[in-house]
C-alpha cells in the first residue's frame, strides 16, 4: 500500500513539474511576441500663421514625432508623413493665437492631433500602431 501510495505522489509530483515548465514556456514566449515600439519624425519644423485678433502676425513652429507601438509598421507608416503634416498644420492653423501659450491647451492639442493622425492611419492603411504624438518643440511668436 506504501509503494502505491510513493509511486502516486511521485506521479502527481512529476505532473505538476511537467505542467509547470509549460506555464513558464507561455509565460515566456508571450513575453517574447511583445513588439518594439519606435520613433518617426515628421521631418522638418512646420511653420504657420496663428489666427489672430491683432494686427500683428503670430507664427507657430512646431516639430512633431510620432511614437509607433509596432516597428514593424514604420514603412507603411512613413509613407504617409505628408498627409500627417498635412493633417497637423490643418489643426494647427484653426486655433487661437492667444490660447497657444498655454500649457494645458497645448497637450489638449497634442491629444486632438493624436486621435486625428490615428485615424487617418487607420483610414488610409488599415493600420492602428500610432501610438502618440509628441511636439519636440513648440514655439509662439
Amino acid at each position: 500500500m506504501q509503494k502505491i501510495l510513493l509511486s502516486a505522489t511521485l506521479m502527481i509530483i512529476f505532473l505538476t513539474l511537467q505542467l509547470g515548465e509549460k506555464v513558464w514556456s507561455a509565460e515566456d514566449e508571450a513575453e517574447g511576441a511583445k513588439t518594439e515600439t519606435a520613433y518617426i519624425s515628421l521631418g522638418e519644423p512646420l511653420v504657420l500663421n496663428l489666427n489672430s485678433q491683432r494686427s500683428r502676425n503670430t507664427y507657430l513652429q512646431i516639430t512633431a514625432d510620432i511614437l509607433i507601438t509596432n516597428v514593424d509598421s514604420e514603412t507603411i507608416i512613413e509613407a504617409h508623413i505628408p498627409a500627417m503634416r498635412h493633417q497637423l498644420i490643418m489643426l494647427l492653423s484653426e486655433q487661437p493665437a492667444n490660447e497657444m501659450k498655454a500649457p494645458n491647451k497645448r497637450e489638449a492639442i497634442r491629444q486632438s492631433a493624436k486621435l486625428k493622425i490615428q485615424a487617418l492611419i487607420a483610414e488610409l492603411s488599415n493600420n492602428k500602431d500610432v501610438g502618440d504624438v509628441l511636439f519636440s518643440s513648440f514655439l509662439v511668436q
